[in-house]
């Protein structure tokens, strides 16, 4: 543990390093419009709509500022929970910041800002122009390394079993076997979600719910939290996205269970407000009590400012100070009460922080921590909720998306390994229950994926395994109504990507129209646009894709893979964009890849292929005898282009040394000025040959006066 501590604090100071690095480029050479290509910044953005809400708080819309109608943002990396920094046309500097808000909702046409600031201290023009750009969250950072450091000081309490356990110091415990589930609340459970229930609810320490894509893994979720309830445990569910824990805050309230979600009102999904901790404050017994305590606060700083007597001054600054303490009091007795009537509370894993009202109830409260997605998860937010607890189910799939790390380096030394992933390779199946029916994907497209990532354990149920688009209503039966899958080879077509050196990005305009004529082929055989998905792995062909469709399928969703992730769709259409010598074929999927052995393997030789020439751009020298690493970006270079400063690591390599250099105190070879001065014994030997070189030359010199005589 005492390792993993101290490991985690190095590699995330090395991320938060790589975070600040992105998000604050504009401050020096980056423009905003390569800003707004990496997804970071919006610009030229008007005021569509302004208005109080969120409990008091100011809520900004912003849309494009174009002519036409319906236009839509660019593809971008905002979400909902973002800090964003506001700013006019002009301003680009911290200085020039207008204010700072959250994000709350956003759309391809439009972004909502929440503001803490009040409304009167922000004056928006409408005929106006602004930018939004994300910001870096210190607080993330501060709560990540305050847990890992609380863990490395935790010595006893109820969760040191389980922190013995997951860090292998100790087996885990036999499990319950006289467990009995009563009945189920949901009744139409298949085999395996079943087994991973009983399983889960008879673990001492943890148990960990392997759930594939469509295999109702938030299903069996919802019955674990409810059956832990039905035996009066108290539950803290938490998941590392906002997102995540909306869709189980409203899968929970389907069962009438007392819910308390946590967390900023802006970052919440409206439909769930009801059940969040400021709209259940505002409607409690307490709140009257506590707006009056506020207007006795208001009227004594009043009447504070009028007076000039020195003992009236002293008296109300004690009235304040009085009022304060009494209104911090019937806050926090209302948050607790609050607090305790929830059967299951619901938060983020770092919005479970002592930072937050959870520090109102001891350590001891919670009987269990659920926390979902795990897989995505840093381990270390994961800690934050797990030393509230003596018992954890982790639940989510490592065979998808790791936590999404900025910088390579960290990544590469072990931030991108979750706690799931590294509990299954220490204890192997023996903590985990995998979900094998999915309920999403017709049978062919599923294949694939059960084949290369499940070990064909997986089976499509009878309602998906065999069903097709021309199968939904008012669906007509065309070529691409009637197969689940289609692959497009563009292969010797032209169709190559974008080339342009100043582009971090990457596009494929052939694509695109290939794209455009399959989504008029699925609409024109009677497929709507809102059912429809079309997604790629770059920002800069989404942009494309929605320059191209928006406009025409307002309803049509375009979306990075990343923004996707989690969502269902009849029909998805997959643009891979890359097509060059190095990179291979580009093809566009619907629905999902699904291949036979022999592409398989003609794939894993074109990825050994790409990967055996320098990474530099336009060298195509072998690297597969003589090359080296860059421990920086973490790829291969030739001899020529290994050199950090060459290939564009430079900055990297020298802040790299710096650290070396201020942790070690050691100049490395090449990391500080070069002593130039020669050593004392060599010194002496050099002056005592010039001396004898100038007696020599001296002597000569005399000789040739003589002949000349």
């Amino acid at each position: 543990m005492e390792n993993f501590v101290s490991q985690n604090l190095e590699l995330l100071q090395e991320e938060r390093a790589a975070e600040i690095e992105e998000t604050r480029a504009w401050q020096e050479n980056i423009s905003v419009q390569e800003l707004q290509r990496r997804g970071v910044c919006l610009l030229k953005l008007q005021v569509s709509s302004q208005r109080t809400g969120l409990y008091g708080r100011f809520l900004v819309s912003f849309e494009p500022r174009k002519r036409e109608a319906n236009a839509a943002l660019p593809s971008n990396n905002f979400s909902s929970g973002d800090i964003v920094g506001l700013y006019d046309s002009q301003g680009s500097t911290p200085l020039n910041q207008l204010a700072s808000g959250i994000v709350t909702r956003i759309t391809q046409n439009s972004i909502t800002v929440a503001f803490n600031e009040p409304s009167d201290q922000l004056n928006f023009d409408s005929n106006s122009s602004y930018k939004l750009l994300k910001l870096a969250n210190d607080v993330t950072y501060k709560r990540l390394t305050g847990a890992l450091k609380a863990l490395s000081q935790y010595h006893a309490g109820p969760t040191s079993m389980l922190i013995d356990v997951l860090f292998g110091n100790s087996e885990p415990s036999s499990p319950s076997e006289d467990l009995k589930i009563p009945e189920l609340y949901n009744p139409c459970l298949d085999d395996s979600q079943r087994e991973a229930i009983h399983f889960a609810l008879s673990q001492k320490e943890f148990a960990i719910i392997h759930g594939p894509p469509g295999t109702g893994k938030t299903t069996t979720i919802v019955e674990i939290i409810l059956q832990a309830i039905k035996q009066g445990l108290k539950v803290l569910c938490c998941a590392p996205s906002n997102v995540a824990v909306d869709n189980l805050v409203e899968r929970l309230a389907q069962f009438k269970t007392q819910i308390l979600r946590l967390g900023h009102p802006a970052r919440l999904l409206e439909s769930i407000h009801r059940y969040s901790l400021d709209a259940i404050l505002a409607n409690s017994d307490n709140t009257q009590i506590v707006m009056d305590i506020r207007k006795d606060i208001d009227q004594a700083f009043a009447k504070l400012k009028k007076t000039q007597e020195r003992g009236e001054k002293m008296h109300f600054r004690g009235e304040i100070k009085t009022l304060r303490k009494e209104l911090r009091t019937r806050e926090e007795a209302a948050i607790v009460q609050i607090l305790k009537k929830a059967s299951v509370v619901l938060t983020t894993n770092t919005g479970a922080s002592n930072d937050g009202p959870l520090k109102l109830l001891s350590n001891e409260y919670f009987d269990l921590v659920v926390i979902d997605e795990c897989a995505q998860a840093l381990e270390a937010s994961c800690w934050i909720p797990l030393m509230k607890a003596p018992k954890c189910i982790l639940a989510g799939d490592h065979k998808q998306l790791p936590p999404i790390i900025i910088s390579h380096k960290a990544a590469a030394n072990g931030l991108s390994l979750s706690l799931m992933e590294r509990l299954i390779q220490r204890f192997g199946e023996q903590v985990v229950r995998m979900l094998t029916v999915q309920y999403r994907m017709h049978n062919t497209i599923m294949e694939w994926a059960s084949k290369q990532m499940y070990n064909g354990r997986l089976t499509a149920h009878k309602t998906v395994a065999h069903h097709l688009l021309k199968d939904l209503p008012g669906v007509s039966s065309t070529e691409e109504t009637k197969i689940p899958l289609l692959l497009i080879d563009t292969a010797g077509c032209g169709l190559f990507e974008l080339d342009e050196e100043d582009e971090q990005s990457k596009g494929n305009s052939g694509e695109v129209q290939i794209v455009t004529l399959h989504i008029q082929a699925l609409i024109e055989a009677g497929v709507h646009p809102k059912d429809v998905a079309v997604i790629a792995p770059y920002n800069l062909q989404v942009q494309l894709l929605r320059k191209e469709l928006s406009n025409k399928y307002p309803e049509l969703e375009i979306k990075s893979v990343d923004g996707f992730q989690g969502r269902e769709k009849e029909a998805v259409i997959l643009s891979l964009v890359r097509s060059n010598r190095t990179a291979g074929k580009a093809s566009t999927r619907e629905a999902a890849a699904s291949s036979t052995d022999e592409d398989f393997d003609a794939l894993i030789a074109a990825s050994i292929k790409a990967n055996s020439v320098c990474a530099f751009l336009k060298c195509k020298a072998s690297i597969l005898t003589l090359g080296q690493h860059c421990i920086h970006c973490n790829k291969h270079y030739c001899l020529s282009h290994h050199i950090p400063e060459v290939h564009g690591c430079g900055g990297s390599a020298k802040a790299h040394a710096r650290k070396l250099i201020s942790r070690e105190g050691i100049l490395y070879a090449g990391s500080g000025t070069k002593d130039h001065s020669l050593d004392p014994a060599k010194k002496a030997h050099l002056q005592r040959r010039l001396g004898k070189k100038i007696e020599q030359l001296a002597s000569q010199r005399g000789a040739k006066k003589e002949t000349k005589k």
